[in-house]
């Protein structure tokens, strides 16, 4: 009904949690992606996990996790830090 009171920032932070704790698992692939604008250029790179936590997420314009496990699931999870917004894409 007011959909500019709801906060999506509760779920943003789970989301993003969970997304890490995912990554750190035994038998977890993949990577974490962060895109950062400087100069007016977008420049992505590769960043650990322990690394984007000790950041402030906001200095980002996109990070996408790029997941799986070693028993062949993969999954997408991007996120959107100043907006509070994610996607998530599960490709079995």
């Amino acid at each position: 009904m007011f959909p500019d009171l709801i906060s999506r920032a509760p779920d943003f932070e789970h989301q993003l949690g969970a997304c890490v704790n995912a990554m750190g698992q035994d038998d977890a692939i993949g990577q974490i992606l962060v895109f950062q604008r400087t100069h007016g250029t977008l420049h992505m790179r590769h960043i650990a996990s322990a690394d984007l936590m000790d950041t402030d997420i906001d200095d980002y314009e996109m990070v996408v996790f790029d997941g799986g496990n070693t028993s062949g699931d993969t999954w997408k999870h991007v996120f959107f830090p100043r907006p509070r917004e994610h996607y998530f894409v599960y490709e079995a």
